[in-house]
């Protein structure tokens, strides 16, 4: 699954795609990104960024992030993803900030959905904590990638 983004400079990140066959070794954890993706797409999530965090966090291998237009459509993207993939057998192991709006946080266990109000994804800036610094070598699959759907 190949996503572009229309916006290449937003966030320092530059656009590129990401073959996730090649990017994400764990297949379970491949079908779960490709139906997450799917389903921000659905629910018209925007500026979507997959980071392979695998050795830059513990907390989790893959992180994507995405922003919705307003606090309700942040809320609703990260309630229709917890919804459907529920339904699937997908469980998540904690939802964080639904009631507030502005951050909601959805922990898949290797994989963590967040879902930013456009203020507060530019005010916290989580996809630069996870980029590349000028001295670090990381593997091209590492980067951050920002995506379109």
């Amino acid at each position: 699954m190949n996503i572009n983004s229309e916006n290449d400079t937003s966030f320092g990140l530059n656009a590129t795609e990401i073959d996730l066959e090649n990017a994400i070794a764990d297949d379970s954890d491949r079908v779960l990104i490709k139906r997450m993706l799917d389903l921000l797409s659905d629910e018209k999530a925007e500026e979507i960024v997959f980071i392979d965090a695998k050795k830059r966090s513990s907390l989790a291998d893959y992180l994507l992030v995405c922003q919705g237009r307003s606090q309700l459509h942040c809320r609703s993207i990260a309630q229709n993803v917890e919804y459907n993939l529920k339904q699937e057998g997908e469980i998540s192991l904690g939802l964080e900030g639904e009631r507030e709006g502005n951050w909601v946080l959805l922990d898949y266990g290797n994989i963590i959905l967040h879902v930013f109000h456009p203020e507060i994804r530019k005010y916290y800036k989580l996809e630069e904590l996870y980029s590349k610094r000028p001295s670090e070598v990381y593997a091209d699959s590492s980067e951050p990638s920002k995506y379109k759907h």
